[in-house]
C-alpha cells in the first residue's frame, strides 16, 4: 500500500498481499485513520487467483501486480478549519462548459443517454448515487467505459445540511467505496450535494472527510420535474448558460432528459459552445 501525490491510496495486489474490507492506514499527515476500502480488493483477488484457506497464499496469480487507487476519505470530526472548494461556474476564457448528470436510473434510460452523448462525441461527468450503483455495478462501469467521468452524489441522496456529522460523512465515504468497487478505480474526488442543498458548515464537514471539490448545480435544467414542459426545460438551459457554466441534467426514468437532450446539444453547439468534463475544466482553469 502507498499514497500517491494526489491524495489517493494505492493498493497493490500480488501474491504476497491481500486486503481486508476495512483497514487502518497511515495518511500523508502521519495520522492513523480509518479508510473505507470496499470488496473491490477481494474481487480482484478472486478474479486473478485462488486463496487457500488458512494460508493466504494464492495458488494462481496474475502476471503483474494490480494497483487500485482509493480516494483518501475518512471520518473526521475536526472540520472547523476545513477550507472547502465549492464550484458553481468555471472562470473560462472561451465558450466551454461542463454537462453533468445526476442520480441513477434503469439500464434503458442510462444507455439511451449514453447513446445520445456518443452520437455527439461529448464526454460528461456523472454524479452517481451509491445505492443505485450497488444494485447495478455493471451500468456504472458502462458509463466509465464510454469515456465519461464518474463522481459522488452520496449513497442514498439525503439532503446533507442538518445530518449528524458522521452520518453525513458516511454518505460520502460509503458511496465512494461502492463506486470504486463497481468501476475498479477511484471516482473523481468531488461531491455534488443532493438537490444542491449546501451551507458553509456542511461544505466544511464534506471537505474534512477528504473531498477535494464540491460541485454545485450551476444551471439547473429541472428536467426531473414532471410539472414542466419540454420547452420549459429547454428555456432553463438556454437562458442560464454562459461560458464556464455547469449544466445539470438527470438520469432518471420518466424525466424529460432523453426527449430534450438532443435539442439542447444542437442549440449549444450552434451557439459555439464546447464541452469538457468537470475534471478537464478544473485542470484548464487552475482551480
Amino acid at each position: 500500500m502507498r499514497w500517491s501525490m494526489h491524495g489517493k491510496m494505492v493498493l497493490n495486489i500480488n501474491r504476497d498481499s491481500g486486503a481486508s474490507a476495512i483497514q487502518i492506514a497511515k495518511g500523508c499527515d502521519g495520522i492513523r485513520k480509518p479508510i473505507w476500502i470496499t470488496a473491490v480488493s477481494l474481487a480482484l483477488l478472486a478474479a486473478g487467483c485462488h486463496v487457500s484457506p488458512g494460508r493466504g497464499e494464492p495458488e494462481d496469480v496474475l502476471d503483474e501486480p494490480i494497483a487500485v487507487e482509493f480516494n483518501q476519505l475518512s471520518f473526521n470530526e475536526d472540520y472547523q478549519e476545513a477550507k472547502p472548494k465549492v464550484i458553481d461556474r468555471f472562470p473560462t476564457e472561451g465558450k466551454k462548459i461542463a454537462l453533468t448528470f445526476d442520480d441513477w436510473a434503469s439500464d434503458q434510460t442510462v444507455n439511451e443517454v449514453l447513446s445520445i452523448l456518443r452520437e455527439y462525441g461529448i464526454h460528461s461527468t456523472f454524479f452517481l448515487i451509491g445505492e443505485g450503483v450497488e444494485r447495478n455495478p455493471q451500468l456504472a462501469l458502462a458509463i466509465l467505459e464510454d469515456g465519461h467521468e464518474i463522481a459522488n452524489h452520496t449513497y442514498s441522496h439525503p439532503e446533507l445540511p442538518g445530518l449528524p456529522l458522521l452520518e453525513m460523512q458516511e454518505q460520502i465515504i460509503k458511496s465512494d467505496g461502492v463506486i470504486t468497487d463497481a468501476i475498479g478505480q477511484a471516482p473523481a474526488n468531488y461531491v455534488r450535494p443532493p438537490r444542491g442543498r449546501l451551507d458553509h458548515e456542511t461544505a466544511q464537514k464534506i471537505t474534512a472527510a477528504g473531498v477535494d471539490y464540491i460541485i454545485q448545480v450551476g444551471v439547473s435544467s429541472d428536467d426531473w420535474n414532471p410539472a414542466l414542459t419540454d420547452q420549459e426545460v429547454y428555456r432553463r438551459v438556454m437562458d442560464g448558460v454562459q461560458p464556464g457554466s455547469i449544466i445539470t441534467m438527470h438520469i432518471l426514468d420518466n424525466a424529460h432528459t432523453i426527449r430534450v437532450l438532443p435539442g439542447i446539444l444542437d442549440w449549444l453547439i450552434a451557439e459555439g459552445y464546447e464541452f469538457g468534463t468537470v475534471g478537464e475544466l478544473i485542470s484548464e482553469t487552475g482551480l
